[in-house]
């Protein structure tokens, strides 16, 4: 089958929904299928290259992923002929992959990582005039009708459904990966102590927490909760690897401003962002790792904690009761007084402990190869060409 993928970033840009796709993609090829990816064209990389089966190409679009949705639509109405599905995500992929599958009666399915409609408010520090627009692109985005809707967790598929009604038949649920084998990978205790040592943790309860600052992570709510956890725990040391991204340095800021405040920023450590690799030497080093989310789509910072062994505090928030297992507790989001009293009862032992739950690669691919195929089978489009797109341009992966 030849899979279109019409996408605002893919590699070397890297995030969680980019390896999502990557994983997805060349697993796709791997199994035999024709997969091309359209995405934004980053300054330094080739405009068209080969990796891992894949072949990419990438729009000039003055590094705008917003610039994308518009200089995207000449290549993807192109592209498009070739493809028996196309396959996009939001958000500003989404309007080019709609309108080359209309054009070219292909049919279209939308990957959805999270529905925020009517909660822009509840879920950002956004003026209102901000989440106001925000809100109005999710439901433009929305408004066209794609042949399929799949959802990354049942949180995110029953978000859909109140948004969209009257497409509840065209959604469902098709989980992500998550390849666990990294975080499960056991550390030396004598790395553990070196970790220790070098950042000065010595005979420290670390309460650890990790990801982007931004309002929906909920870490504000971490740090009004330390207080409490300090005062009962004594030796307790609040660890945070925080983006460092220039849209959250106010943010860090006013979280360091506030730990004064608090009187705990001797307690309060916030160091800079890590590779992605080395992430799990932290969270096997930590004594408790906190997720105080006020939403997620699908958790993977959650089944990237769950993996270690490390007894995980976390919101009973959307996605998160899905992935969640192993040592853990789940506490009421947005409530310092939870989080606290979930840290407090951690450490002395009192936490749940569940089957591992397992979301393999394998299954995510196949059920989208399923959902392709049924898709294709059902809808009138136009079948194979006999001409041949454009040669690929080989290059090293």
């Amino acid at each position: 089958m030849r899979i279109l993928f019409i996408l605002e970033n893919y590699l070397p840009h890297i995030g969680g929904v980019e390896i999502v796709f990557k994983n997805l993609c060349e697993g796709l090829a791997a199994r035999g299928h024709d997969v091309t990816v359209l995405t934004h064209h980053i300054p330094g990389t080739r405009h068209e290259e080969i990796l891992d089966g894949v072949r990419v190409v990438r729009i000039p679009c003055k590094d705008s992923r917003y610039l994308f949705t518009f200089a995207a639509i000449p290549a993807a109405i192109r592209y498009a002929k070739y493809a028996d599905i196309i396959h996009t995500t939001t958000f500003n992929g989404a309007p080019p992959a709609w309108l080359a599958a209309r054009t070219r009666g292909k049919p279209v399915v939308i990957m959805v990582h999270e529905s925020w409609i009517g909660k822009w408010r509840a879920y950002t520090d956004f003026p209102a005039w901000k989440a106001w627009m925000h809100e109005a692109l999710e439901r433009a985005v929305f408004l066209p009708r794609y042949d399929h809707y799949a959802c990354v967790s049942d949180s995110t598929a029953r978000q859909l459904r109140a948004a969209l009604p009257n497409a509840r038949r065209r959604i469902t649920t098709i989980h992500n990966g998550f390849d666990a084998s990294h975080w499960k990978r056991p550390i030396p205790k004598s790395a553990l102590k070196t970790l220790r040592d070098a950042l000065d943790l010595q005979g420290r309860y670390v309460v650890f927490g990790y990801g982007r600052p931004g309002t929906s992570k909920g870490f504000s709510y971490l740090l009004e909760a330390f207080p409490e956890i300090k005062r009962r725990i004594p030796n307790a040391t609040l660890l945070l690897i925080l983006s460092k991204d220039k849209q959250y340095a106010s943010e860090i800021d006013r979280m360091r401003r506030r730990a004064k405040d608090l009187r705990i920023d001797g307690s309060v450590l916030i160091i800079d962002p890590k590779p992605y690799k080395e992430l799990t030497i932290y969270a096997h080093m930590a004594d408790c790792i906190v997720v105080p989310s006020i939403t997620e789509g699908f958790g993977y910072t959650t089944l990237e904690s769950c993996a270690t062994g490390t007894p995980v505090v976390a919101s009973d928030t959307t996605s998160i009761p899905e992935v969640i297992h192993g040592k853990h507790l789940l506490v009421t989001p947005r409530d310092p007084q939870a989080i606290a009293h979930g840290v407090i009862a951690t450490k002395n032992g009192k936490y749940r402990t569940t089957p591992t739950r397992e979301f393999p690669w394998n299954a995510n691919i196949k059920a989208f190869e399923r959902l392709y195929a049924e898709l294709y089978r059902k809808k009138p489009v136009t079948r194979r060409t006999t001409r041949t797109k454009p040669a690929r341009k080989r290059s090293r992966s």
